[in-house]
């Protein structure tokens, strides 16, 4: 009786206490002619890790999956009140994760030199902003002679799995999600 006690408040105790350990991200996205990316998982400061990258494979099939995804999407996204919950999720993520360091150097045109104004003079106040972060080193550069988006981002990331895990769980198991879960669910069978 007593050592199924024990062990079993081990068991917690070893969970909890590997929850509190720090997990690191970091990663690297570029776009000259074509895409790559890559990203490094470590866990444990650094002794465990893991490599994650590649280049995508894009297939013909995939398209009319992304169509019926997007629907998907939309049916969730109209269930009442989960935009919310999802916009409150978003900000409670973003409190657990600490970025590190982020650095991104972007080239963006979008063909019409009017269009590419505007577009600039959306992002030109959020830059302000970005840019008065200690660790985040943004540049974003226009366009006006051709289409294209080229440049690199790249960055580290670290957070708490408890902490992540504080804003995951109440969000996963509400009522709200559960709906808008269902909803794409009956939206995928039609």
């Amino acid at each position: 009786m007593w050592v199924t006690v024990l062990v079993l408040a081990g068991v917690v105790a070893v969970t909890a206490i590997l929850l509190v350990v720090p997990v690191d991200v970091d990663f690297s996205v570029e776009r000259e002619t074509d895409f790559r990316s890559r990203a490094r998982v470590k866990w444990m400061f650094g002794l465990i890790g893991k490599e994650i990258g590649g280049r995508r494979n894009e297939k013909k099939g995939k398209q009319k999956e992304h169509r019926l995804n997007l629907r998907s999407l939309l049916a969730a996204m109209t269930t009442g009140g989960f935009p919310h919950k999802l916009l409150a999720f978003a900000k409670d993520a973003a409190r657990a994760l600490k970025i590190r360091e982020l650095e991104a150097n972007l080239r963006v045109g979008l063909g019409d030199p009017a269009e590419t104004g505007m577009l600039f003079s959306a992002i030109a106040p959020t830059m302000f902003f970005i840019r008065s972060w200690p660790s985040v080193d943004v540049n974003v550069e226009p366009d006006f002679e051709q289409k294209r988006f080229q440049g690199y981002c790249k960055g580290a990331i670290r957070t708490i799995p408890l902490s992540f895990a504080r804003a995951f769980i109440p969000f996963v198991f509400s009522k709200t999600t559960i709906r808008a879960f269902r909803a794409m669910l009956r939206d995928r069978r039609v």
